[in-house]
């Protein structure tokens, strides 16, 4: 059977092959195109698995919100050139759809189906692809999203009672979530710290002071003042506002949106967020 030149194609877009790899198996299996493709698919897999433990630290973020749902994700490959390639970006499109569809949990094992389109990537593209991890978050005001250069993504739960339309009150929010990107806070403010970290400090603090050996009290005194500069670090509320003036450079993230929604008679408040980074 002839091998056409519109055979090959069809075959090679739809595993990435080779054109002399794709034309061979053609000719192996008579021009038979869904065995073919069957066949290089395999194939690929197998190359994909000895791709696994290759160092990949390029790649992209990307982030998907309807209605009161939201996802952030970090898609991971080996080089910046793979990173820019339209493949590359549907494959993160693709990934980032069906795990907000089936609202799949994060952890390490992938389900079956984002492994196999993991593997079926990294078989087309020759690096190893890593879905390094997600996030979702359920609003309970609005989600606003934001991203920066492709490397980190973060979506807000904001409520807000104003204009949303009043572009002061745009820029704010803007403000604030540039904030979250740019400084990576823990919680929003010190009461929604996570158990578990607050203990892990507290214990740290103590454990620290202790060893210098000095009294109970001042002890005490040692882990008060590492936990308030832990706080102005960590706790977005607490933090001091990236965007100050240089008038009032030492202003906190809650003063700004206190004194915003004061002068503008409104009332902006931040639920929770999500945010992950390359």
């Amino acid at each position: 059977m002839e091998i056409t030149s519109a055979m090959i194609k069809e075959v090679r877009e739809k595993t990435g092959a080779g054109l002399v790899e794709c034309k061979q198996v053609l000719k192996e299996t008579n021009g038979d195109i869904n065995k073919s493709i069957e066949i290089l698919k395999k194939r690929g897999l197998d190359k994909a698995s000895k791709k696994e433990g290759r160092l990949a630290k390029e790649g992209k973020v990307n982030y998907k919100i309807s209605n009161n749902k939201g996802l952030v994700i970090k898609v991971n490959c080996e080089t910046e050139p793979v990173s820019k390639t339209q493949e590359f970006a549907n494959f993160i499109d693709n990934v980032t759809e069906l795990i907000f569809n089936k609202e799949y949990e994060f952890s390490s094992q992938l389900p079956e189906d984002v492994e196999l389109i993991r593997k079926e990537i990294i078989a087309k593209l020759g690096e190893n692809i890593l879905v390094s991890e997600w996030k979702f978050i359920k609003a309970n005001g609005f989600l606003y999203p934001y991203v920066h250069l492709n490397k980190i993504a973060t979506i807000v739960d904001f409520s807000v009672d104003g204009d949303l339309n009043d572009d002061e009150i745009k820029t704010m929010l803007k403000n604030i979530a540039m904030q979250i990107t740019a400084m990576n806070p823990v919680s929003v403010d010190i009461n929604s710290i996570p158990s578990t970290i607050k203990e892990e400090v507290v214990r740290n603090f103590t454990e620290e002071a202790k060893a210098s050996g000095k009294p109970e009290k001042i002890i005490e005194n040692i882990v008060k003042g590492k936990l308030e500069k832990y706080y102005s670090e960590n706790i977005l509320m607490e933090q001091v506002y990236i965007l100050n003036s240089e008038n009032e450079p030492d202003k906190k993230v809650k003063d700004i949106i206190n004194d915003f929604n004061k002068n503008k008679n409104v009332n902006i408040k931040v639920n929770n967020f999500i945010r992950v980074s390359l």
